[in-house]
């Protein structure tokens, strides 16, 4: 009765206005957090597709920079910059899109940071590219004139082996021509023997016919091996063996060919003196020249080996600075460094069988300081190989925490997005429950409006 006497004071459009009013109200508080609800879902969704897609092209950062590391190139340099570039502009995107004290900015901010300290550990990782090619290259050229020096060595003491084989050889010559002048001389001799055993005119003729091609033989042999000294001999023998043949052209064995061919016979025993003499001083020159060789000779041999060691010491470094420019650690350059050490003990050694020859002097010149520089530059490539996988290692640990961190802020949204979307569930069902009330009251209240009149009217 009260609400009808506080009613009664309005007109009826006021009263229904006044009931309406609050349910159009609910009505449109359900909708405004229809859409407050839809537009928070539609933004982190925006937030968490931008997060995947950083995600993903962060893992194409990761192996960008693993080819970088293998093969270092202006190429794949600029494509890890390119990349991180790309990355760079997409969290600040994603921090435009973020409120001041949004919750997880902080992460954002400092992956964005971290993105230009991997840019700048990039540039840093270049710049030791490029000095750990130039100590490369350095170490090559130091290599050359290692190979160099080998071949140098080779070449003197294959000169020094081809001399001495070449006076070796030249005292054998002189021995070998001496027993050929001995074993042609006895020949001669035996020849003349059997024809003064011969007891016939004819068969002393036919010994001679018969030995005709023996005794041109050996009178070849023999011109060729009696020294100058000894030419006449020679000569008058090749003589003699030119009337022998003569006699034996007549093809008759008569008394006066077969005295003819006795005398030349007989001759050829006192040839057979100068021929004695001749093979004596030819043994003797030879044995002269191998006394002379001796001494050359075992210094040769010393050096030979002494030489030999050295050669194969380079082919050892050449092996082991090849394992270490593909590996750079350590542990290849000290066996690199025992290698060195073991040529420098070959060079001292070296220098006793061949000091003050020139190809020695080029390898003290030449040789030795190549050692020093690539030892130089051997334990700085280590440096500088060292530092820069360290550096690589701090780059990819910056990536693997941007990882987290932007894991961590998909989470988070993960988590916020869940928690907005229950509180606008509680303020959907709360406006959705204050508007059924309202509604019920407003239906109550117009009832109660509209009976009184109603009442009259029907009254």
């Amino acid at each position: 009765m009260n609400i009808d006497r506080l009613l009664s004071r309005f007109r009826i459009q006021t009263k229904v206005l006044i009931f309406i009013l609050p349910f159009v109200i609910s009505i449109t508080a359900v909708g405004i957090t229809g859409l407050y609800a839809s537009g928070l879902l539609q933004g982190r969704m925006e937030i968490s597709n931008s997060v995947l897609q950083s995600l993903s092209g962060f893992r194409d950062v990761s192996a960008a920079m693993g080819q970088f590391l293998e093969n270092a190139t202006p190429e794949s340099r600029d494509n890890v910059a390119q990349k991180l570039t790309s990355q760079r502009d997409m969290l600040q995107a994603m921090l435009g899109e973020l409120d001041a004290n949004a919750e997880g900015r902080a992460d954002l901010e400092q992956a964005t940071h971290s993105i230009d300290s991997i840019i700048s550990h990039m540039s840093g990782l270049w710049t030791l590219h490029e000095t750990e090619t130039k100590l490369q290259d350095e170490l090559t050229k130091s290599l050359g004139v290692v190979v160099a020096s080998q071949m140098k060595v080779t070449e003197a003491t294959t000169q020094v082996q081809r001399t001495m084989n070449n006076d070796q050889n030249a005292a054998k010559t002189k021995l070998r021509e001496a027993d050929r002048i001995s074993i042609n001389a006895a020949a001669l001799t035996e020849i003349s023997n059997l024809f003064m055993r011969a007891k016939s005119p004819q068969e002393k003729f036919d010994l001679v016919k018969a030995k005709l091609g023996n005794l041109k033989k050996a009178q070849r042999i023999l011109s060729a091996a009696l020294p100058e000294s000894n030419r006449a001999v020679a000569k008058s023998l090749d003589a003699s063996i030119k009337e022998l043949a003569a006699v034996v052209d007549t093809n008759t064995a008569s008394d006066e060919n077969v005295a003819k061919m006795q005398t030349k016979l007989n001759g050829f025993r006192q040839f057979n003196v100068y021929l004695g003499l001749a093979a004596a001083q030819k043994m003797k020159e030879a044995t002269q020249k191998f006394a002379e060789l001796d001494e050359p000779l075992v210094k040769a041999e010393g050096l030979l080996n002494d030489s030999r060691k050295l050669v194969t010491s380079g082919y050892s470094i050449q092996i082991l600075l090849a394992k270490f420019m593909l590996v750079p650690n350590e542990q290849n350059r000290q066996r690199l460094f025992d290698d060195f050490q073991i040529v420098r003990k070959d060079m001292v050694t070296l220098a006793g069988s061949a000091k003050g020859m020139p190809f020695y002097v080029d390898l003290e010149k030449n040789f030795l300081p190549a050692l020093d520089e690539m030892d130089k530059d051997s334990k700085e490539l280590v440096k500088v190989s060292e530092q820069r996988h360290a550096d690589f290692a701090t780059a990819a640990g910056e990536v693997d925490t941007i990882w987290k961190q932007l894991t961590a802020f998909a989470e988070m949204q993960k988590q916020s997005a869940g928690k907005e979307r229950q509180d606008a569930n509680s303020i959907s069902i709360g406006a959705t429950i204050a508007g059924i009330v309202i509604a019920v009251f407003a239906g109550i209240g117009l009832v109660m409006t509209f009976k009184g009149p109603i009442g009259q009217i029907t009254s």
